[in-house]
């Protein structure tokens, strides 16, 4: 990966956010050994200062292949509008206790369901999201095969709009190699900036023009 993730000056919204988090926590499915695991508590603190910083408040959020429920919703700053990227299986459950948890947190939630089985992405409107969150995301794509794991990224990153974060997550041993899978031959990546902390990659892709509108653009002399 190119850089060390540079995080803003935020800390005293990434604490609030932290401990609501916390607070929260409980209502999340996570396993036992996560509970016991200081590893992961530090993994989500570094986590939260990553959303705090690529994020602000109010923004249109699409979480990638959500599979925790309310979890993540909980890094998020107030006022956001979350999309929700379900399967068939997460799909099929009762989303209430999610929605109660949004409308707490002052966001609106949505959904939208992926195609062929949880093989395709869902329909996305182009360039609609100011940010992504890809919290393991890659790692449930990779035993598809690499084009899966392209695919997720990339229709991801073309709902973003032009200069919208992707805040992502990867805690699998090969999670690099899934990255660079990934990022390395997309035409969208303006900018990927990452560290490995805690046992996960964690990092923010900063999406660039689509290179269709680039070169209408210089046609015009612009």
């Amino acid at each position: 990966m190119r850089r060390r993730i540079r995080l803003a000056a935020v800390q005293s919204d990434a604490s609030t956010m932290l401990r609501r988090y916390l607070a929260l926590h409980a209502l999340a499915a996570t396993s036992a050994l996560d509970w016991v695991n200081p590893k992961y508590w530090q993994l989500q603190a570094s986590t939260a200062k990553l959303v705090a910083a690529a994020i602000g408040r109010g923004s249109t959020v699409l979480e990638v292949d959500a599979v925790d429920g309310a979890k993540n919703l909980y890094y998020l700053p107030l006022g956001c509008t979350v999309t929700q990227w379900l399967n068939p299986r997460e799909a099929a459950k009762d989303i209430g206790p999610t929605k109660l948890a949004a409308s707490k947190n002052g966001q609106g939630l949505e959904t939208v369901n992926a195609r062929d089985n949880g093989r395709k992405a869902p329909r996305l409107q182009p360039e609609s999201f100011d940010a992504c969150l890809m919290f393991g995301a890659l790692a449930r794509a990779a035993p598809r095969g690499p084009d899966a794991v392209f695919e997720t990224c990339d229709a991801a990153l073309r709902a973003l709009k032009p200069d919208g974060r992707l805040v992502f997550v990867e805690r699998t041993d090969d999670a690099e190699l899934l990255l660079a899978t990934a990022l390395d031959d997309s035409e969208l990546v303006a900018d990927c900036e990452s560290s490995r902390e805690h046992g996960a990659i964690i990092g923010v892709v900063t999406r660039g023009l689509d290179p269709s509108t680039r070169r209408k653009r210089s046609k015009r002399g612009f």
